[in-house]
């Protein structure tokens, strides 16, 4: 995210603040930049405009809201807070204050997740049905923060959230039932692995499944009622061109396969000069706090699911 800052239009990296001094210092040194010895410091100094807050998830509505309370606007790393309530809390202070608060969702940036909707939304691919996904990565530290759950941690959290953000942007509605299902730590703390099941108000259908504990491997495909849409590494693509594959056909031998290339980006860049254009007026968020507490609610209702048993409802309001 710091090159990010310091290549985009419009932005300066002013300084950073760690709860380690010598960390801090040493960061500050690498970019060029202040350190600067406490968050609260970072929150009162009057030559930031925008706050960028990347700490564990569990940790991410109390400072959004002390950053909003000293006046700045917000970028925070997704998920934006673990409960629609803190989500709601957020928008409260955000609409007081007349600030901006993003969650940065940076895949919806990227021109290959722009492609992706226009296909969807113009209707050549016909009506979604069935969307599948699947997003894993091996954690070899035992002790890292996203093994513990007092501090947000869990897979669902950290990398299905953006399966439950992708099915609900291509169906284009939201989930009226979900069932989640997961696999607990040693110490039956944080999910290592998950899946999860989510029932639309139109029909449409999603699974997903992610895990912490196994090969790296990123993808989804949506099936419509006239083709299918199949996107590899659509959350981390790099900044190489990138295909999107449609199948038509619905005989063995009849099919079709049509390959779309998008152009290449640093979707981080592209987010934080987003955010630049809806703080000074020139664009609306990509990611509203609307969307964003959607999609809170839904991954919430999931792990109530996986830890209590049973479905759970949802209400629909889109």
């Amino acid at each position: 995210m710091i090159p990010a800052i310091q290549q985009a239009r419009e932005a300066k990296l002013e300084a950073v603040a760690s709860r380690d001094a010598n960390r801090g210092e040493a960061v500050a040194l690498r970019f060029g930049v202040r350190a600067l010895p406490s968050y609260e410091a970072l929150l009162s100094d009057p030559a930031v405009d925008v706050v960028y807050v990347p700490l564990p998830t569990g940790l991410h509505a109390e400072w959004v809201l002390a950053a909003l309370a000293a006046g700045k606007h917000v970028l925070c790393e997704k998920p934006l807070a673990t409960t629609a309530a803190d989500v709601d809390r957020i928008c409260t202070a955000a609409e007081a204050k007349g600030l901006v608060a993003m969650e940065a969702l940076m895949y919806r940036l990227h021109p290959l997740a722009e492609r992706a909707v226009d296909l969807v939304r113009s209707g050549l691919l016909g009506e979604p049905q069935v969307f599948t996904a699947s997003f894993t990565y091996h954690l070899a530290d035992a002790g890292d923060i996203r093994f513990r759950r007092d501090l947000g941690g869990g897979v669902l959290l950290d990398v299905g959230s953006y399966c439950v953000s992708t099915a609900r942007l291509l169906i284009g509605n939201e989930p009226s039932e979900v069932h989640g299902f997961a696999r607990f730590g040693p110490r039956g703390d944080a999910d290592e692995a998950f899946t999860g099941a989510l029932r639309f108000a139109d029909g449409a259908l999603a699974t997903f499944a992610c895990a912490c504990t196994a090969p790296r491997d990123q993808w989804y495909r949506l099936a419509c009622s006239d083709a299918t849409l199949a996107v590899a590494n659509p959350y981390a693509p790099g900044t190489d061109d990138r295909d999107l594959l449609v199948v038509r056909g619905f005989q063995r031998g009849a099919q079709t396969e049509e390959r779309i290339t998008v152009p290449g980006a640093d979707q981080y860049r592209l987010l934080v000069e987003h955010v630049g254009d809806v703080v000074a007026g020139r664009d609306s968020p990509r990611v509203g706090l609307a969307e964003t507490r959607a999609n809170v609610a839904a991954v919430e209702a999931l792990m109530a699911s996986a830890r209590e048993g049973g479905p759970r409802r949802l209400h629909v309001d889109r």
